[in-house]
């Protein structure tokens, strides 16, 4: 009983210290500063205010987030981490899981007053404003200073937003503190978790300034603030769906962090380029859909067609081709990868067991052709479930093209089969007359040269003939003619090396 009494008083005397007053005093004159600016701005523009604008500026101010409030935070966690990693304290617990969530709460007991602070010196800095339960006009105008105007469309009241900050910092400093824990857990380098901390910084004062809206889900202090959430998502959900889906990844790990790691890590080396790929696809895709969210005729096949519409000769975009890399050509490289080991492994061993070279190609040909047509329609199926997520209209008409939706249909499955085959073709001829799986990757470079603006003028090239912006200057009919003829082209030079090395 003493000794708890005595860890009450310690605590109380930690809380009750001069840091916490210097924090405050820190709130209280950047309230006043913004304090100011309304006012200021109040009377420029003739328009009323009341006392939720300085209460939800100051919980969702970026400036004060990113410079003082995530440096906090970092410091508070790291702080945390390395007392209480102690193996007197891991023995007691029993395993690394439950010593994660050990230090969470003692994480939470350090810090905490640091989130109470701001929230009561943004409430106290209500004195003065007239006071109203309802939003101001101030607030509902769209002008350079306020961050609140999106807020209004999504909330009927201030509190509520004021609870829904509450809400997602509270989670979101969780799961960040709960990721350097088991950072630290894995690699037991102070070092390690302090770059990751210097990383999240910089990744937070460069984001949020840098980034454009498309891609600012990037920058972590996307996840500390709703109203930034909200101007990036364009709904107020995401940003919890985000905090929550990475955090139940999180947990999950958690299950397994305290078992033998080789046999997992062994088991799943395999598979982290597939899971790279899949997260750039999907990265690439919730750009899109994000920046379609300010189109209100957008429908979910538009969401569709801006992923995959690619570049041509004429119609050349950085991001649509740098996305037409990561899809397609990331495809091939994945192919690559397994044509290596059947080139240079398990090739010879298959051709004896198959007695003759083109059962052997068609051996695992015919499995990759499976996975091509599989590729297509699940990479329109996540477009078409990431459009419904972001509340896309789900009529199915294209307001991006003038084609009809049956003619792109044609030309993403059709074209982009043969588009995919022919890429493998050329990958297969280059590996198998070099030996040297390296070979294949350098043509992947040509391919991506090929691409640039100017040097497919005529669509004769069989490279990124799949893109969907092709259809704005041809018919889908001629782009499958030539795929169709490179492709056949392409097998006669491979049945042609075939019968070469049976010569020899």
């Amino acid at each position: 009983m003493k000794q708890r009494n005595f860890r009450i008083k310690k605590y109380l005397e930690e809380v009750i210290s001069i840091k916490w007053l210097a924090i405050g005093i820190v709130f209280y004159f950047y309230g006043v500063m913004l304090k100011k600016e309304i006012v200021k701005d109040s009377y420029q523009r003739g328009i009323p205010f009341n006392n939720w604008d300085i209460t939800l500026r100051l919980m969702n101010d970026m400036y004060l987030i990113v410079y003082f409030i995530i440096p906090t935070v970092l410091f508070f966690s790291i702080k945390s981490i390395l007392l209480d990693f102690d193996y007197q304290i891991l023995i007691r617990l029993g395993s690394f899981k439950k010593w994660v969530y050990n230090t969470l709460k003692h994480f939470w007991m350090r810090s905490a007053p640091l989130l109470l602070l701001w929230a009561f010196v943004s409430l106290f800095m209500m004195i003065g404003f007239p006071f109203s339960w309802d939003w101001s006009q101030l607030s509902e105008t769209k002008h350079l200073t306020n961050t609140l105007d999106e807020l209004v469309k999504f909330f009927g009241t201030p509190i509520s937003v004021f609870a829904a900050q509450l809400i997602l910092l509270t989670l979101s400093v969780s799961l960040l503190h709960v990721v350097l824990a088991t950072v630290y857990v894995l690699t037991k380098s102070k070092y390690f978790i302090l770059t990751m901390s210097v990383i999240v910084f910089l990744g937070g004062s460069i984001g949020f300034k840098i980034l454009p809206t498309d891609v600012a889900f990037l920058s972590p202090t996307t996840y500390f603030s709703i109203a930034k959430g909200v101007n990036t998502f364009h709904s107020p959900i995401l940003s919890y769906m985000v905090v929550l889906g990475i955090g139940v990844l999180i947990v999950l790990f958690l299950q397994v962090l305290d078992v033998n790691k080789k046999v997992y890590v062994q088991s799943i080396k395999s598979y982290i380029p597939i899971g790279i790929y899949f997260f750039l696809c999907v990265i690439g895709i919730i750009s899109k859909a994000n920046s379609l969210l300010k189109s209100d005729d957008a429908t979910i096949c538009d969401v569709w067609i801006e992923s995959f519409i690619g570049v041509s000769a004429n119609r050349f975009a950085y991001l649509s081709f740098f996305f037409y890399l990561i899809v397609y050509f990331g495809f091939i490289y994945l192919v690559q990868l397994y044509l290596s080991n059947e080139i240079e492994h398990l090739g010879f061993y298959k051709m004896i067991r198959f007695r003759n070279l083109n059962k052997w190609f068609w051996s695992w040909m015919k499995r990759l052709l499976i996975a091509i047509a599989l590729f297509l329609f699940t990479l329109m199926s996540l477009s078409l479930i990431i459009a419904v997520c972001f509340g896309m209209n789900t009529s199915f008409y294209v307001t991006k093209l003038s084609n009809p939706l049956h003619e792109v249909v044609y030309h993403f499955f059709i074209n982009g089969f043969l588009q995919i085959v022919f890429y493998i073709f050329s990958v297969f001829i280059v590996s198998w007359l070099s030996k040297e799986s390296i070979h294949g990757v350098l043509l992947i470079s040509i391919f991506m040269i090929l691409m640039l603006p100017g040097v497919n003028a005529y669509a004769l090239i069989p490279v990124g003939l799949n893109s969907i912006v092709y259809l704005a200057d041809y018919s889908p009919y001629y782009l499958t003619i030539i795929l169709f003829v490179m492709n056949a082209i392409a097998y006669c030079v491979v049945h042609y090396l075939f019968k070469l090395s049976l010569k020899i």
